[in-house]
């Protein structure tokens, strides 16, 4: 059942980041795709953790999928592909613009306005929903509601795939980024946190060894497939990110 107190809110007095065009940083819309996937080293990266992704979502065809946090449509243009139907979800109308563009006159897809605390979906609407590059922006409280209208909106035995960044990542690397610089990855009983409950965790994937890719970049062909031993434990909880297939299940 959806959480009244989260429906009942006024959209926006959420926790949201705000991108637009012509904000500075990475929350300017108009140039993400160029700063997030331009370039042979985030071609990779890319390859690698929607290679991880794809694996944990499994077959799509005949599916209903929802991506929360679409941004600029990377996922719901490839999910489009096989499902019988991929929706995006965001905020920011200025990323879904770009997302519409790349999907042009796709019939099998859609892109809709909204809060990820306050989907605009009844209970039980998707086969599958992700939520991917985007759960590190907020505190774990929110995740949880983020997470929590995800699961509602999921059928039971439905599939939630979840990506965190890892504040262990590399056991050394992480740590000093979340302590001393400000990117804030989550740790393990922070992740467990936020997942909640009403769900199974079946799996958890890694994807990117850090700083290694830089250099593994350049060999794509040996180290991509290489990349799949962050299937396993325990590379899959000290790569730079998590990724966690969950089945959702009746109260």
């Amino acid at each position: 059942m959806p959480n009244t107190d989260l429906q009942n809110k006024p959209a926006d007095n959420f926790d949201v980041v705000e991108y637009s065009a012509g904000k500075p940083g990475f929350q300017d819309a108009s140039a993400y795709d160029k700063r997030r996937f331009g370039g042979p080293a985030s071609d990779y990266k890319q390859k690698v953790m929607m290679n991880a992704i794809m694996k944990l979502i499994g077959p799509l065809e005949g599916k209903r999928i929802l991506d929360v946090g679409c941004g600029t449509g990377r996922g719901v243009v490839r999910f489009a592909e096989r499902a019988a139907f991929a929706v995006g979800s965001d905020f920011s109308f200025d990323m879904l613009s770009i997302a519409v563009q790349k999907t042009g006159s796709e019939a099998n897809c859609g892109f809709v306005r909204s809060v990820a605390q306050q989907l605009p979906f009844p209970d039980a609407s998707f086969d599958i929903v992700t939520a991917l590059n985007f759960l590190h922006l907020f505190k774990v409280e929110t995740q949880g509601d983020m997470i929590a209208e995800m699961k509602r909106v999921s059928k039971p035995g439905g599939i939630v795939v979840l990506e965190f960044d890892n504040a262990l990542h590399g056991l050394v690397v992480g740590p000093y980024k979340r302590w001393f610089r400000d990117e804030r990855g989550s740790l393990p009983w922070e992740i467990r946190q936020a997942i909640g409950d009403n769900c199974r965790v079946v799996k958890t994937y890694g994807a990117v060894f850090p700083i290694a890719w830089r250099m593994m970049y350049r060999f794509p062909r040996i180290f991509i497939p290489l990349e799949q031993i962050a299937y396993y434990p325990p590379f899959n909880r000290l790569l730079h990110r998590i990724y966690c297939k969950l089945v959702v299940t009746t109260p």
